[in-house]
């Protein structure tokens, strides 16, 4: 695996990948830095597809608190059905570069800045020739991400103008809505915003805290994963790398993801969307509910929805007979964009 010579975000962390026994990295990893929008070290990985011919390339982006070791099994499933995968640690977590000096604390400034990295790394994409078509995939945080790019590719926004774009994009449980009451909701939003304007932005939600990071919790207590087994995987993942973990959102990130959801609600912005998109609802999502997500591809204009029953927030990390109904979809969806 490879790492150009950059500054790396910790001076105890290469940009290469945690490879332990519980979770094996997949063969022929390329691990890399690349520059941020604004010149601060993120953290992506290529692999080509595995076979002689490459049907295209998904672009795979996790969710809060996620990193690309989380997603070997997945990258492999991928590889398997043909493709080549290029992925990324968002700003903020992994080992990419993190928003506040305490790196435990989960802070943006801005949703925007996600639309400005992914514009590098779409930019990324295109120097590397990797094979095309590309598909996108992504997960929770990971999908709100993803759905302000098309809007930005489907409207051929100045940051998306000359970059590569995808012919389809998979949701899993995307974060187009928070499982909040109005009144949570209403909370969640004045916290936010009065902490940006007091400046105290990267200050963590009332009730978070370094003690509710990543790898601390039991799985009786976890609310993503019914799957003990990979709940215990990525526990050793963060043990073995403690610079993955990270802990509670701030008011920074709060009021921003507030902002966000409301941008992806908004009717302009579902009228954009082009792009199909397969969208994935989780039936126990206490995160972001099923019915949300359901509710929200309804209004997207020729895209395709899929409940999975039984799962959690995280369907990608559920046990395999959960999982089934989403990869028995983004099969057909990808046949479908592919064609």
């Amino acid at each position: 695996m490879t790492s150009p010579s950059v500054t790396a975000p910790s001076p105890t962390s290469g940009a290469d990948l945690t490879d332990i026994p519980e979770n094996p990295c997949p063969q022929g990893a390329d691990a890399f830095w690349f520059d941020g929008y604004d010149g601060k070290p993120l953290r992506g990985a290529v692999w080509s597809a595995t076979g002689s011919q490459a049907r295209g390339t998904v672009l795979l982006f996790g969710g809060r608190t996620e990193f690309i070791e989380k997603y070997f099994e997945v990258v492999t499933q991928l590889r398997e059905r043909g493709f080549a995968v290029a992925t990324m640690d968002w700003r903020g977590q992994g080992l990419s570069a993190r928003g506040t000096e305490n790196r435990l604390k989960g802070h943006i400034d801005h949703f925007n800045e996600f639309d400005r990295d992914v514009a590098k790394f779409m930019k990324l994409v295109g120097e590397r020739n990797l094979p095309q078509p590309l598909v996108g995939m992504a997960h929770s945080m990971g999908g709100n991400n993803l759905m302000r790019w098309l809007h930005l590719a489907d409207t051929d926004a100045p940051l998306a103008a000359g970059l590569p774009k995808m012919k389809g994009v998979a949701l899993s449980a995307p974060m187009v809505d928070l499982r909040l009451s109005t009144g949570a909701m209403l909370s969640m939003r004045l916290m936010g915003f009065t902490g940006i304007a007091l400046g105290l932005g990267d200050k963590y939600l009332p009730g978070g805290g370094d003690d509710k990071a990543v790898g601390l919790d039991t799985f009786e207590d976890n609310i993503v994963t019914s799957d003990p087994e990979r709940f215990a995987r990525q526990v050793a993942i963060v043990k073995a790398n403690s610079e993955l973990a990270l802990a509670s959102i701030t008011l920074g990130w709060a009021g921003s993801a507030a902002e966000s959801i409301d941008l992806l609600q908004s009717d302009s912005f579902v009228a954009s969307i082009k792009t199909p998109v397969l969208f994935a609802g989780a039936e126990k999502d206490v995160l972001v509910s099923e019915k949300q997500v359901a509710a929200y591809a309804r209004r997207v204009r020729g895209s395709t929805y899929v409940k999975c029953d039984g799962c959690k927030h995280e369907i990608l990390m559920e046990r395999d007979e959960l999982q089934a109904p989403f990869w028995t979809a983004f099969d057909s969806f990808a046949e479908s964009v592919l064609a």
